[in-house]
């Protein structure tokens, strides 16, 4: 099986929930083994968060195209925009954490919390529509937000798994493809540092939604003892 087929049976088995059937975490590697015993690697699964993302933001942009066209009510787009929005969070979050199964009561608390948030953005953004304060082109263009915000969910589950694994230290890297706000130049500049001292990608910084940082987690170094 080539590396791309690795990514698709991936791909299929996080969208189809399975992913603890046909995949498992090993903690020791830090990656995810097929059945066929091929690993796949951190930056393929990132691949894969960021095609999540890219197909949801296609979902959202038909619905609010079909919204501005009128071929929609406000309601039947809300509707549709959270029903998809509510998957593609749980998805991101279970790959981040290390699978279904590592999916805790908490986690689901802390989904919960992030969509009702979502939600909440919506619900504003529903009234700017039928107040006439955001265009079509600007409705279009404020969606994507949404979208992006399931990167943040795929972050606080990694760190949350990392972190049962022994890592204690964390740095920010910046996609060397992208335009960073000072926020995230400023988080990058800082290094290696524990985790928890630098917010996830996306919070805290101007960049908002579309930052394409990542993160770096590491563990702490035993002190060198000179006899």
């Amino acid at each position: 099986m080539s590396s791309l087929d690795n990514l698709a049976s991936f791909s299929n088995a996080v969208l189809s929930t399975r992913i603890d059937g046909d995949w498992s975490y090993d903690p020791i590697s830090g990656r995810y083994r097929g059945k066929n015993g091929r690993f796949l690697s951190r930056e393929a699964v990132e691949v894969l968060v960021d095609g999540r993302i890219k197909k949801l933001n296609n979902q959202l942009q038909d619905f609010t195209r079909r919204l501005v066209n009128g071929d929609i009510t406000i309601d039947q787009w809300q509707g549709s925009v959270r029903e998809a929005l509510k998957p593609a969070h749980i998805q991101a979050a279970m790959v981040g954490v290390g699978g279904k199964q590592a999916l805790s009561q908490s986690d689901y608390g802390r989904i919960g919390q992030r969509l009702r948030s979502e939600y909440a953005y919506l619900q504003n953004f529903a009234s700017d529509l039928l107040g006439g304060r955001v265009s079509g082109a600007m409705a279009l263009a404020r969606i994507g937000l949404y979208a992006e915000s399931v990167r943040g969910s795929y972050w606080e589950g990694a760190t949350i798994r990392r972190e049962k694994e022994g890592y204690g230290l964390m740095r920010r890297i910046l996609d060397p493809q992208a335009q960073h706000c000072q926020d995230c130049l400023g988080y990058a500049s800082r290094g290696t540092v524990p985790i928890g001292s630098l917010p996830m990608p996306g919070q805290r910084c101007a960049c908002r939604a579309r930052c394409k940082c990542r993160v770096e987690y590491l563990r702490q170094q035993a002190p060198t003892v000179i006899v």
